[in-house]
């Protein structure tokens, strides 16, 4: 929906790959609402379980957004996502994907289930 805005910027150290990323939706909605937030480096899905968000003074394991309900996610808001690396990358250019799932809690289905909105975009970065 808004892949463009979703990535506002990429770059590598060398234990990590960071991210300045934008919600998907034109609402606030709670980081609790963010189902999927997945990180890959030259199509390789980074550990998930070694990838941080960061909004605000809040950082977060991308594994507890889920039980965030009291923390939002402003629109205006650019979060940074830090993904760990267990190897450097090799110098030169390398591309990367995000894939965002946000649960729009107030669009609910007949069968009451909220819509997930999953957008993709991608970036290049050279080491």
């Amino acid at each position: 929906m808004f892949a463009r805005h979703l990535l506002g910027s990429a770059r590598l150290e060398d234990d990590a790959l960071l991210l300045d990323i934008r919600l998907n939706w034109y609402r606030s909605v709670p980081l609790s609402c963010v189902e999927q937030l997945q990180i890959s480096l030259d199509g390789v899905p980074l550990d998930p379980r070694h990838t941080t968000l960061e909004l605000g003074d809040v950082r977060l394991p991308v594994g507890e957004l889920r039980t965030q309900d009291e923390r939002w996610w402003s629109v205006v808001d650019t979060a940074t996502v830090r993904a760990g690396l267990d190897v450097p990358p090799l110098r030169g250019r390398h591309t990367v994907g995000l894939v965002i799932g946000t649960r729009i809690p107030y669009l609910v289905s007949p069968s009451g289930e909220a819509a997930v909105i999953v957008d993709r975009a991608h970036a290049e970065v050279s080491r």
